[in-house]
């Protein structure tokens, strides 16, 4: 789905229909307790020894510097892709939910389109609000900040004067916004499209996740807070449309 041309789309194999959702069990599992259990995870990473365990093994401070700090590959996987694989499928499922021979295809283009817009502004807004710094800004690391007093500080920022802008991470949440192709091939009812676009989604989230770690640019929480953000918007993004009853003559792309 993410790749073929819109002519696929409109000449694709007859639409299927899927068996309804139940609206407390889809709340309940995609909207609570999934990202309660991201959350959770991210919250025992930044405030336990993981994140800097991670740090230390994925990235070296400036006092040993290897060849990956000054990577051209590493900076267009990390910077460049990151922000722009998001930006092309929201483009190009906005412009395809316009078109008049998609409109069966419609309501889920659009709101695929709209979960590539809404993810990554919310996870770069946080960033103006929370308190960690990046590994490049602590003391251990070369940085001026200690880890330790950096750690002790509450979550969000008393200030936007003292916030960190690290957390969450901006470029992980480009990767984790994919994981609207598993809401999008679910709503459309093609479960090879939903659960392949739930491993494209995690992939592609923990190879930026990954990346931005060994560019000493995030801690690892920052990037599993942007999977929580990111996952979060796309299940209350298609939960309209997942969650209302098929009748049988209704048409499920």
């Amino acid at each position: 789905m993410l790749t073929a041309p819109v002519h696929a789309l409109n000449h694709s194999e007859e639409p299927k229909t899927r068996a309804p959702v139940s609206a407390p069990d889809y709340v309940f599992l995609h909207i609570i307790l999934i990202p309660a259990v991201l959350a959770a995870t991210a919250w025992c990473v930044q405030y336990g020894p993981l994140d800097m365990s991670l740090a230390e093994r994925l990235w070296h401070p400036v006092t040993a510097p290897t060849p990956l700090d000054h990577s051209v590959w590493l900076d267009v996987i990390g910077h460049q892709a990151a922000r722009a694989i998001p930006i092309f499928i929201g483009v190009f499922a906005f412009i395809g939910g316009l078109l008049p021979s998609l409109r069966p295809w419609r309501a889920i283009l659009l709101t695929l389109a709209g979960c590539m817009v809404v993810g990554p502004v919310l996870i770069n807004a946080m960033k103006n609000f929370t308190s960690q710094h990046c590994p490049a800004q602590i003391r251990e690391f070369g940085g001026i900040v200690s880890y330790a007093v950096d750690r002790s500080a509450p979550f969000w920022a008393a200030s936007r004067a003292a916030a960190g802008r690290c957390l969450p991470s901006g470029h992980a949440g480009g990767g984790y916004a994919l994981l609207a192709l598993y809401f999008a091939g679910w709503a459309a009812g093609r479960p090879a499209w939903r659960w392949s676009g739930l491993a494209v989604g995690v992939m592609a989230g923990v190879l930026f996740s990954v990346v931005r770690m060994m560019q000493g640019a995030h801690f690892a929480s920052a990037t599993l807070w942007s999977a929580t953000i990111d996952w979060t918007v796309c299940a209350v993004a298609f939960a309209p449309l997942l969650c209302r009853r098929q009748k049988a003559s209704d048409s499920v792309p």
